[in-house]
Order: C-alpha cells, then structure tokens, then sequence
C-alpha cells in the first residue's frame, strides 16, 4: 500500500467548506394564524375549488410538513405550506446566491395561482390562509386540463397530483403521488393539523399529458425512487500513481460486509456537490446524493463499490455514504420533506438488502464515526448536524424511539422541544457566537455537574480547553436523538450517564428528554480501563505480512472501570487493502481479533471482545 493513498482518508466530506454562516433563516413556523385555523383553512379551500380535503393536506404535508418557514421561500423558490414557487426569488447560502433555477412555468406556480384566484402574489406568500386557496386552484386546475371533472373521490386525482409535484421526470412524479397517497392511508396529525387515516386506490391509468421524461437508467435502489446515474470520476491523477475519486471492490461477496450507512449533508448545492465528485480529482465522494428541492437521487458510487466520504478508512470500507444537499446551520431550511422521503426509501431498502439494523449505531450521522487515531478525532466532521430531524427520519424508516420498553438502565435521548434547549435555561446553540434557532435541534446539552450553572463537558481531542460550548460544531457535549446510554442515576431533574469516559449531567424533568431502552452493556472485564478504538483494524503483524505499514489501530480514549456502555455488535477485525483498477477478495485483510461496537459518546467505537463482558440489562 502506497504511503500517499492514505491522505485520502483525512480529506474531509468536500473541498468546499462553509467558513462562518454570514446568514441564517429564523427557526421555522407552522403558520402564521394557529394551529387550528390551518385545519379551518384546508377545509374551507378544498370546499371553494372542489378538492378532497384530504388529498390538498396530505400534498401539504409531502411538500413542507405543513411549515411555512416564516414567508421565505424554500431552496426552489417554493413559499407557503403549498410551495408555490417563484423563482426568481432565490435563497442565500452562506452569504451567496444560489445557483439560478431555468427559467420554466413549472417554477412560477405562484405566478399561475395568483391568476387562478384573483389573490396577490404578497399574500400568496404571506398568508397561509390565501396560500392554501392557491394550491387548490393549482391541483383544481391541472385536474380539469386531465380532463377530469372536480369529484370528491381523491382516487381519481393522480394525475393532478403527478403535475402539482412540479417534477421534471415521471419517476419523481410518481414518487411524490405515492407518498401523497400514502400519507392519507397512514394520517397525519402535525402542527394542529389532524388528517385521519383512510382507505384509498389511487386510479394510476389516467393519460399522463404533462410530457415527463423518463430515466430508465439502471441504478441500485428502490422501486419508484427518483434516481438517476452519474458516475463518480475514476482515474489516476498524477505520476505518483495518486488516484480516484473512490475505490472498486466487491462488497459484501468479497468479505467487506456492509455495516453502516452514513448521514452526510454537502455544505454545497446539489450540482456543486455532484461535480466534486464526477469532474474534479477531488480525493472524496459518496454512494449517493439527495437533491433538497424534490428529493431526487443521484447515484455516484455503486454500493458495491468503496466512496470516499467518511474520513475513516475503516468506515469507508464497510458503508454507504449518501450526501444531502444543504447547509447544516440552516438544515431546517434546506431538509425538505422530499429529501427525508428519499433518503428514507433509499436507507430502507439498502438496510434490507445489506442486512444493516435500523439503529443509531448503524444509520449514522458523519458527526458519528470516529477518527482513527487522536489527531484525526479532533478534525472530523459534524454533519448533518444540530437540525438533522433524526426523530422523523427513523419513523420514516418504521423505527420510532420514543417507543418505550425496558427498565431504564439504557435510555435513548428523545428530546422533547417543550422541557430541552427553552430559553428560559439559558441555553443556546450558536454559530462563532451569533445565536442560532433552538427550535429543531436534536439534541441534549451535557454538564459536568447538574444545574444549568454547571459547565459543559469537553473533549480532550476535540476542546482546546476543558469546558464545552454551545457552538454548532462542538460534538464534545452534545447527546443527539436516538443514541443510547447507560444511566447511572437521577438528582432531582437530572439524568447521569456514562459518556466518553466521563459522567455526564444533562436535563431531563420527568424523563421528558428519554425513553427507556433495552439492550446489552459493555463493561471492562478487569481492574484496568479498557482502550476505545477507532477502527477494527487487524493486528500490525497481519497487516505488515501483506506489506500494510504504517497502519495499525490506535487508542483513542479509555473506557473506565465500573462505566458501561450500549453494545453494538460484535465485528471481526479487517482492512481493505486497496489498489487501482483492481478489486480482488484479497484486497480484504482479515484478522482473527474480535471487537465490539459502543456507543461511546457521541461518536461511535470500538473495544476488544478479550477487554470487555456483555451484559444484557
């Protein structure tokens, strides 16, 4: 193995990096009438144009989960909580302008609604009450250019549905109706909002009229996804023999078992992202890219195939990253409801055919996996983030964590938004001290003491001192949705847990920011700490037989006698031992030596089996 491929795994997610957030959109609203005007307000539409009232909810709800996000427009120009786009009014990113949208009618529905019912366009915008009327107009309308009359059977309104979607391909038309339709099967109740579940057998044969295009390009992923090739470059990059932008392999038939699908966000547009990873010798890439406007997929790498997206070579090896067009800082903003319904359907289907539980030692985040050595900890990535909603994804994927089971000595961090990160502690979330929303964040603040007076816990290859801060990048002190801890006690509304070889403090009145868990823990066997590592790499001796040098698993922290830590799996170490232009079985290094997987603190890692004892709760 040559010294200089392994530069590749320290690159970071992209070359372009978001150096400060010069700009951020407010935390998202729900509307701005209540709760229960919004209800009002769908039925008073669907009644004035003649359109199920259960269909026009749960197109709002596919669209922007009944959020408005405060009158701004969304990354495709899409205001309201029927995204009725404008596009000549483009979002900011980072202090600049995204890239222009072509100039097509699809993106000028607002203009279309606002000639349909007479309304403004400033209060099409700014009124939920007259953006509803105008999302009614629009899917009365292109019902009746179907030639379909306005009848209250929303099975017989596919076709509109198909158009509303404002979707350039029949695949991401149909994408979009099959959740419109699946929402009503399912009910929604959401920011006041109640749509009951139904029975419903959307009549598919109506003549499609829009003209959609069709990509019938052979990619990996579920039936009905909106996806599409675009292969990642593959060449040699220079005389040394330096290459990329990812490796060939032939996962898991040549004993690179598939373990983890990995959570990215670009910190880029969608079109950026893909040509860093098609056009540039970038050194990076990933599986797949989601786009934020309307959830359609790019798929760069095949599964099969080995990207570069993680920062841990061990990681690399033995996951799929799929990157999500966006910011972090304002994730709320750019998370659509189109992007978490892709990626959902994607990671469902990829966790089925690769075997991966659908569990948050498994689905991770990038701010999950861990460096391979001390150094490398301190510069890895956290996205997706502070706003990644982790909650919903997993329900998305069948798995709700607030499911509670178990006696509570593993506890999952649910945080509820009405008794975590209030203002009235006096916590925030910032960004080099501007303060950032609270609400949307996924996450629990963790103390050396209890008390809000307390200081943050740190991190000694993360912190520069020994407190933690409110800082979105500052993984060191926060516990995110769905991870799991051994709870060591309770002092008034505070919960104590073992967390990165410390005890960690976080506010939890009433068990109002968990739900109780079971599992297996992982404890030191002896009277000695037992090293965490970042890898489960084989023994230097076995490497250095298949002339692997310089490589070999290093400690990255101790995990303290008496602590315990969720279990996560037992692995057998192993090391991908790649080359260009080749990928031979032999490439997979195997060991004999046994790891298990924990849930550390908030990145993941792994101990030796011979270090440790497994007990369930």
């Amino acid at each position: 193995m040559r010294e200089n491929k392994k530069i590749r795994v320290w690159i970071g997610l992209l070359t372009v990096v978001m150096v400060g957030v010069l700009f951020w959109w407010p935390a998202p609203r729900v509307s701005a009438e209540s709760g229960s005007t919004l209800q009002s307000d769908f039925q008073q539409a669907a009644k004035k144009y003649h359109v199920p009232e259960k269909l026009l909810m749960a197109v709002s709800y596919n669209e922007t989960q009944f959020n408005d996000h405060n009158g701004k427009p969304s990354v495709a120009g899409g205001y309201g909580v029927m995204h009725l786009t404008d596009a000549a009014e483009q979002v900011s990113t980072a202090g600049k302008k995204s890239q222009q949208l072509p100039d097509s009618s699809v993106l000028h529905t607002l203009i279309k609604a606002a000639k349909l019912t007479g309304l403004s366009e400033t209060k099409l915008k700014t009124e939920t009450s007259a953006n509803i009327e105008g999302g009614a107009a629009l899917l009365a309308n292109d019902q009746k250019q179907l030639g379909h009359s306005l009848t209250s059977d929303a099975n017989f309104w596919y076709g509109a549905v198909e158009k509303y979607s404002q979707a350039t391909t029949s695949q991401a038309a149909e994408f979009f109706a099959d959740d419109v339709y699946q929402t009503i099967k399912k009910g929604v109740h959401q920011a006041g909002v109640t749509l009951t579940a139904q029975k419903v057998s959307p009549v598919k044969e109506q003549p499609n009229s829009f003209h959609l295009d069709s990509d019938t390009a052979t990619v990996e992923g579920p039936d009905g996804l909106p996806i599409e090739w675009v292969p990642a470059l593959y060449k040699v990059f220079d005389k040394q023999g330096n290459y990329g932008n990812y490796d060939l392999a032939d996962r898991p038939n040549d004993g690179a078992k598939i373990n983890y699908i990995v959570i990215h966000n670009t910190e880029t547009t969608f079109d950026d992202a893909l040509h860093l990873f098609t056009a540039v010798p970038n050194y990076a890439s990933a599986n797949y890219v989601v786009s934020s406007d309307q959830g359609t997929v790019a798929e760069t790498v095949q599964p099969k195939n080995v990207a570069w997206h993680a920062g841990n070579w061990y990681i690399n090896s033995h996951s799929i990253g799929i990157e999500h067009e966006g910011f972090a800082t304002v994730g709320g903003f750019w998370f659509t409801e189109a992007m978490y319904q892709s990626s959902a359907k994607l990671v469902k289907y990829l966790a089925a055919k690769y075997n991966i539980p659908l569990d948050r030692q498994h689905i991770i985040g990038h701010d999950n996996v861990p460096g391979l050595n001390p150094a490398a900890q301190k510069t890895m990535h956290w996205d997706p983030g502070t706003y990644w909603n982790w909650q919903h994804y997993f329900e998305l994927l069948g798995v709700n964590f607030k499911n509670s089971q178990g006696s509570g000595e593993i506890i999952t961090i649910t945080p509820d938004s009405n008794h975590n990160l209030t203002a009235d502690s006096g916590q925030k979330v910032t960004d080099n001290g501007v303060d950032l929303p609270l609400k949307g964040s996924n996450f629990v603040y963790l103390y050396k003491h209890p008390g809000f007076t307390s200081d943050l816990i740190s991190d000694k290859d993360f912190s520069s001192g020994t407190i933690g801060t409110t800082e979105k990048d500052d993984w060191s002190d926060k516990a995110v949705t769905g991870q799991q801890f051994h709870k060591v006690g309770q002092s008034g509304d505070w919960t104590e847990i073992d967390y990165g070889g410390q005890n960690a403090w976080f506010y939890n009145p009433d068990g109002a920011n968990t739900t109780n868990a079971t599992g297996k823990l992982v404890t030191p066997k002896g009277s000695q700490p037992v090293p965490v590592y970042g890898s489960a790499y084989p023994k230097a001796a076995i490497l250095k037989k298949d002339k692997v040098t310089n490589t070999k698993a290093k400690a990255l922290y101790v995990m303290p006698v008496g602590q315990k830590y969720v279990y996560g799996g037992k692995l057998t170490a192993n090391y991908f031992n790649s080359h260009f232009d080749a990928n031979s079985p032999k490439n997979v290094i195997k060991g004999d030596t046994q790891y298990i997987q924990i849930q550390f603190n908030h990145r993941i890692g792994f101990v030796k089996a011979s270090d440790v004892k497994v007990v369930s709760q």
